[in-house]
């Protein structure tokens, strides 16, 4: 493996906003198609549904995202 960050996705050694943006919309799609998978294969194929099991699995990445103590999607309190 390279030694360049995980979200270093152009391997230029810097991680910019868009590389950033990238990866966090990566983790909300694994977690919304994981959710989504899952549910159909129980034998639930409503629409409705499948969309509502999606958007219950991205909230808990969302909230992770929010939050100012993670370091790798989070908003990141600016230094004085």
């Amino acid at each position: 493996m390279a030694k360049f960050a995980k979200a270093d996705l152009n391997k230029d050694g810097k991680v910019v906003m868009t590389e950033q943006i990238l990866a966090a919309l990566g983790t909300y799609a694994r977690a919304f198609l994981s959710a989504a998978i899952a549910l159909y294969m129980t034998g639930n194929t409503s629409p409705r549904d499948l969309l509502m099991g999606g958007f219950a699995a991205v909230a808990p990445v969302i909230l992770k995202a929010l939050s100012p103590s993670n370091k790798e999607f989070g908003f990141v309190a600016e230094s004085k």
